[in-house]
């Protein structure tokens, strides 16, 4: 049976094209969806090298986990049983599956495995191994984001070539999304991950040379399962500085540029049509208010911060007008999104006088935030939206190690934050630490919240009702004001064609560079 392709990328900034289920059962016969590949008008180049500028270095010990760090090597070497797709969180794009059959109560998937898949080492790929890596992605010191669904499923291995996971709740809302963030790994090597002395999966690549905090290349494998890519090699180098990216790009030493900033990334792609934008999935930018001490104890000033915000000013002058401002966290291509919806709108007046009713003029609030530009621009424009109202206003920018720790504590007090834009409701408030009920870096909890949160986990496909009412539940105590929804643009040279991304990174399957 062929392996299935995701769509390439196109030359708009775009997501992922969505895909189809059909029925209980998807069979990977082929992709379902096939787009022209993006890119230049010349021919490819077969065992050509893809050069790859990222603002973060690789972390191997995380690639059970979602992040920028290896979002363009990772699954090159290493493959899910399926992918998921941005514009529908409910589908899937069988890879290391060859079918995955949903029951009528939705609570149990039985997935045939492809025959013949090796990995890197020459070892046949079984279901043993699909349920040690669940059960390793589940355990307590996993990096995995997904974990806590994980930990609520039963894996069980069924057949050779078979497993079967039962669940305490409906699978479709989860399935698609957390497969794809769950790539299969070798027992017998995964211990090389921790200092990256081993990396070995079932994917088309293996890396040939990896040095920490400098950057890793992948090499084409001779004896891969499936199709042979078309790109040789895959060299990702760390570049930290975005004028430093740019410079490469216009030199030609790299072909695509990911972490520069989005200034950067539209004022060089509006000044030379030989490169373009590029998005695999949108990131959420939230304020998260403590509703436990200081002015944002009190509802009236959590409702009139929200209100004082200009989210329209920070999409142009922050995000150059590609964002969205709805106010929303769900993402807009989940079936349960609650279109009748929205979050507060700008009243800087109203604003006012509700600090005034709490007696709150000249309160401090303090934000803490992950120390990146993006988001200290945001933060400009947030303060002298909230001093314009009355209220004092404090900074605490952090590295990402330090915000990370006092976050996991639930000790960063109100904070700016920025989340990927992944999966349907149902996902999101099971993985999300600004949403889910354990290990939640908010500090906001309540028995209505919780009800309300385990009412869309249960309710499956049928979820919209119960999303609609978590939401205004939401919207009510502004503990959480979701500022703009914007896409995490690359740049791409015009020679790059077929890059495909998933929820859990970038694959190669059709990608090529021309001449």
């Amino acid at each position: 049976m062929s392996q299935t392709r995701l769509a390439p990328v196109s030359r708009a900034l775009v997501g992922i094209a969505a895909l189809v289920l059909a029925g209980g059962s998807l069979t990977a016969c082929a992709s379902a969806v096939q787009q022209e590949a993006s890119g230049g008008s010349g021919e490819c180049v077969d065992g050509g090298t893809l050069t790859i500028a990222n603002a973060q270095a690789p972390i191997p010990e995380r690639v059970l986990a979602q992040g920028a760090a290896n979002q363009w090597w990772a699954r090159g070497v290493f493959e899910p049983l399926a992918y998921g797709t941005a514009e529908d969180p409910t589908a899937l794009d069988l890879v290391l599956a060859s079918d995955i059959s949903l029951s009528d109560d939705d609570l149990t998937a039985v997935i045939t495995l492809n025959e013949g898949v090796t990995f890197s080492t020459g070892r046949d790929m079984t279901a043993d191994d699909v349920v040690w890596t669940f059960e390793t992605a589940a355990s307590e010191t996993s990096p995995s984001d997904v974990k806590a669904i994980l930990a609520t499923w039963d894996i069980e291995k069924t057949g050779d070539l078979e497993v079967t996971i039962t669940g305490q709740n409906p699978l479709t809302p989860v399935l698609a999304s957390t497969l794809d963030l769950t790539p299969i790994v070798d027992s017998e090597t995964y211990d090389g991950l921790l200092d990256g002395s081993q990396m070995i999966g079932t994917g088309p690549y293996v890396v040939s040379d990896y040095t920490a905090g400098a950057g890793i290349t992948l090499e084409r494998r001779d004896d891969y399962w499936g199709e042979e890519p078309s790109l040789a090699t895959v060299q990702v180098d760390t570049i930290a500085d975005s004028t430093a990216q740019i410079s490469a790009l216009r030199s030609g030493s790299t072909a695509i540029a990911s972490g520069l900033t989005i200034q950067d990334a539209t004022t060089l792609v509006d000044g030379d049509d030989s490169f373009s934008l590029s998005s695999g999935a949108d990131a959420v930018f939230p304020l998260v208010i403590d509703t436990t001490k200081g002015a944002g104890a009190d509802v009236k000033v959590r409702q009139a911060i929200a209100m004082a915000i200009d989210r329209d000013r920070i999409n142009e002058q922050v995000f150059s007008g590609l964002g969205d401002t709805d106010g929303l966290y769900w993402s807009p291509s989940s079936p349960d999104y609650p279109t009748d919806q929205a979050g507060f709108t700008y009243d800087p007046d109203a604003a006012s006088a509700l600090v005034k009713e709490a007696g709150a003029e000249g309160e401090t609030v303090t934000i803490t935030y992950l120390n990146i530009p993006t988001l200290a621009a945001e933060y400009q424009i947030i303060a002298n939206n909230l001093e314009a109202i009355g209220l004092t206003v404090k900074a605490t920018p952090l590295a990402g190690p330090d915000f990370q720790a006092r976050a996991a504590e639930q000790a960063a007090g109100n904070y700016l934050i920025l989340r990927g834009s992944n999966g349907g409701t149902a996902f999101m408030l099971q993985t999300n630490a600004d949403l889910r009920l354990a290990g939640a870096h908010r500090v906001f909890d309540t028995p209505e919240y919780e009800k309300l949160v385990n009412a869309v986990i249960a309710a499956g496909e049928d979820s919209a009702e119960a999303t609609a009412a978590l939401t205004e539940y939401m919207n009510e105590q502004a503990f959480l004001d979701v500022l703009v929804t914007a896409p995490f643009p690359s740049v791409v040279d015009s020679s790059v064609q077929g890059i495909a991304y998933s929820l859990g990174g970038t694959n190669y399957y059709d990608a090529c560079v021309t001449q």
